[in-house]
């Protein structure tokens, strides 16, 4: 291995242990030799490495493999491995197989899902002013074939004093008897904040009680924040039906996401698109044709990287990193943080005193500090802790923000 010796990575088939130096539940991992499985620019610190991950050699290894492979025989497009990927998947949420489909990334596969969702014209979508534009974007399409309306409300006065119970109360304030679908967004990328959709899925499962199957309210969730970064099983939140790229957090291979529905609603959603895989009905709403086969192939390598990890204790190294980082914020006069430490994960939002979010951006990129902003109303500046950031790269990205500040 480039770089290092296999054994600073693995010890048999589990991961070194270290002495402890964070939180109890990241302990047990040297990130260091984490970090080194990735190509990273050595010169950048880059707070930016959720919005198309880098890869870990495992899984470029396996890119190079299946590709390797199709170059020998095209013909061979290798079923079995896609079943491998659909387990894999299907384990790593709490879910079956059967219940993943697969998409190139969640746009598509939202817009598979509201495309497909049986909606009738007096019906109507249920979004919040916090989704992603394409998820609005995704449900008016869909809306606007059939003559249903879209309805956009606001599930909190202010992200930075966001509470479960404002949010639930909110929810359930605004779904009506025509309301065929809500969406929501796991961790919102335009302010952090991390959604509690189990309180979001009691409360549609409260509004559903009474109602026909064809008027069934149904709870679809953008999680592609939220998957590998927040330890929990998508499958098990009590959505309907769930959608996240895996070239993100969980350090997929790029162009490529899933699909879960619950089976409970898989007669709900009708394909779209015709499809590569017969194997359910779930497996049906994923496009066919032709794809870049060796990078589908590769999603089951990704799982197995964040199992080894284990996802407590990912999760935690992320909370850990991105708790220190508000904390450093907070102590900046003038500086605003608007993700709630409560509501939140590996994303945080703030603005900076007399500079707008692309100011900042641009201004710490002078410094070789990479961090992001959202396409939102107020585009604020953005940063996420990775479990390839250190906690020297979180203070001394505080200490230039700081001195923007001033």
């Amino acid at each position: 291995m480039e770089g290092m010796e296999r054994r600073d990575f693995l010890v048999g088939a589990g991961l070194l242990a270290v002495a402890p130096t964070a939180s109890s539940a990241a302990q047990g991992l040297d990130w260091g030799a984490v970090r080194r499985e990735f190509r990273l620019d050595p010169a950048l610190t880059n707070m930016g490495l959720f919005y198309l991950a880098s890869n870990p050699r495992e899984v470029r290894d396996a890119v190079a493999e299946f590709q390797r492979r199709l170059d020998a025989n095209s013909h061979d497009l290798m079923p079995e491995e896609a079943q491998k990927v659909a387990e894999a998947l299907g384990q790593y949420v709490g879910g079956a197989a059967d219940d993943i489909a697969f998409v190139p990334n969640t746009t598509m596969g939202l817009s598979i899902v509201y495309g497909g969702l049986k909606l009738r014209a007096d019906q109507e979508l249920l979004l919040n002013d916090q989704d992603h534009a394409w998820h609005q974007q995704a449900a008016r399409l869909a809306a606007g074939r059939v003559g249903a309306k879209v309805r956009v409300g606001t599930l909190y006065e202010n992200p930075a004093k966001a509470t479960e119970d404002e949010i639930a109360t909110r929810l359930r304030n605004s779904i009506t008897p025509r309301t065929r679908a809500v969406g929501i967004t796991w961790v919102q990328s335009s302010t952090g904040l991390r959604m509690p959709v189990r309180a979001c899925a009691a409360v549609v499962a409260e509004a559903n009680r009474g109602r026909k199957e064809e008027d069934r309210c149904l709870l679809v969730v953008d999680g592609v924040h939220g998957l590998a970064a927040v330890d929990d099983d998508a499958a098990r939140l009590g959505a309907d039906v769930f959608v996240a790229g895996t070239h993100k957090w969980l350090f997929g291979p790029r162009g490529t996401g899933m699909v879960w529905v619950n089976p409970e609603v898989g007669d709900e959603i009708t394909p779209m698109l015709p499809s590569l895989s017969d194997r359910s009905t779930t497996a049906l709403l994923g496009p066919g044709g032709f794809h870049a086969f060796e990078q589908y192939f590769a999603v089951a390598a990704a799982v197995r990287f964040h199992q080894r990890l284990g996802r407590t204790r990912v999760a935690a190294r992320i909370a850990e990193l991105s708790g220190r980082f508000a904390a450093g914020l907070a102590e900046i006069s003038g500086v605003v943080v608007h993700t709630p430490r409560a509501l939140s994960a590996g994303l945080v939002c703030f603005d900076v005193p007399g500079s707008t979010g692309p100011e900042v951006v641009r201004r710490l990129a002078d410094k070789k500090i990479q961090i992001t902003t959202a396409s939102y109303r107020i585009p604020y500046a953005r940063a996420g802790t990775s479990i390839l950031n250190t906690p020297e790269e979180v203070d001394r990205a505080v200490r230039e923000i700081s001195a923007l500040a001033r």
